[in-house]
Formats: C-alpha cells, sequence, structure tokens
C-alpha cells in the first residue's frame, strides 16, 4: 500500500501536531501515521513494533484512522473513574468533619452510609480524605499527673507562652 497517498496530511503537519500533542497516545498515534507517510516504516507491523504496538493492534488504529480521520484519531476519549459523592456531599461531609464527632474511617464509612446511601471500604475512605486534604488531628501528649495550673504559672513565669522575635533569639 502506498501510505504517502492515502495519508491526506503532509510531513510537516504531521511533525507539528506530533510535538503539539501532550496525550501520550495521541502522540503515539501521530508518530505511526508520520513514520508510514515519510516511509521510514514500509507496513503497519514495523510502524506498529517502533511505537510499542503488536501488528494487531497496529492494524486497528490504521482501521479506525481510515474509518474516522485524523481529528477524532488523535482524541482520548478516557475520562477516568467518577467519584460516588458529588461536589456538594463532600463539602458536607467537610462540614461534619469540622464539627470533630468523626474520630476513625469507621465512623466516617458509617456515617458515609449513613447521610448519603454510598457505601465505601475504609480505604475509600482513606483515599477520598486525601483527596479533601483531611488529616488526623490529635493533640500533644501531656503528663495524666500534671497540674493544669502550675503547668500555665511555669509558662507565664518562664517566657514559654511568649512570642519571641528572631532577632531577640539571635541575640542582637
Amino acid at each position: 500500500m502506498n501510505y504517502q497517498e492515502v495519508i491526506k496530511e503532509t510531513v510537516e503537519e504531521l511533525s507539528k501536531l506530533e510535538k503539539e500533542t501532550k496525550d501520550f497516545k495521541g502522540r503515539d498515534r501521530v508518530r505511526f501515521l508520520r513514520l508510514l507517510k515519510i516511509g521510514e516504516a514500509t507496513s503497519q507491523k514495523q510502524a506498529g513494533i517502533m511505537i510499542g504496538l503488536q501488528m494487531r493492534q497496529s492494524q486497528r488504529l490504521w482501521q479506525k484512522y481510515q474509518a474516522v480521520g485524523l481529528a477524532e484519531f488523535i482524541k482520548s476519549h478516557y475520562e477516568g473513574r467518577r467519584s460516588k459523592l458529588s461536589e456538594s456531599e463532600k463539602s458536607i461531609l467537610a462540614e461534619r468533619l469540622k464539627e470533630d464527632d468523626v474520630m476513625s474511617l469507621q465512623q466516617a464509612q458509617d456515617y458515609l452510609a449513613d447521610e448519603f446511601g454510598v457505601s465505601y471500604r475504609i480505604g475509600g475512605v482513606s483515599y477520598i480524605f486525601k483527596q479533601m486534604r483531611v488529616k488526623l488531628k490529635t493533640g500533644r501528649p501531656s503528663n495524666i499527673k500534671q497540674a493544669e495550673a502550675e503547668s500555665q504559672a511555669f509558662k507565664k513565669n518562664s517566657g514559654f507562652g511568649q512570642k519571641v522575635s528572631k532577632a531577640a533569639l539571635l541575640g542582637r
């Protein structure tokens, strides 16, 4: 097959499009066509091997290019997975987390099931919290025998509770 005649785009157009395409799949697809157009690859199999595809995948790419044209050929139709929670539900969850009554992932999992009717595994709840940038908030440990009044008096008298400038710390 004479790919130079069948591929309508020029080599310059393909080269420019290959450089401009940010999507890896789209860029490889344009490279596939460019290799066939300039004659560096004499068959679909050779062009496919040069971009890391098997023969059958190369044949499918060629069929797709002939069927839909270049614009649709390089488009990526990947959308990713959609979250079970909408953005408004995530904002409601964030407000609920500010109330400090949800202390564990299990409690959050139960809340999501009761409030929104959505079932998540513990790992899924953890992932949602990671997306929302929610972190576990814990207080610093303190000795249970420590007297609160005496520690406050110590902080006031020793200067630990006061803000100190950098100059004062450096002795300037």
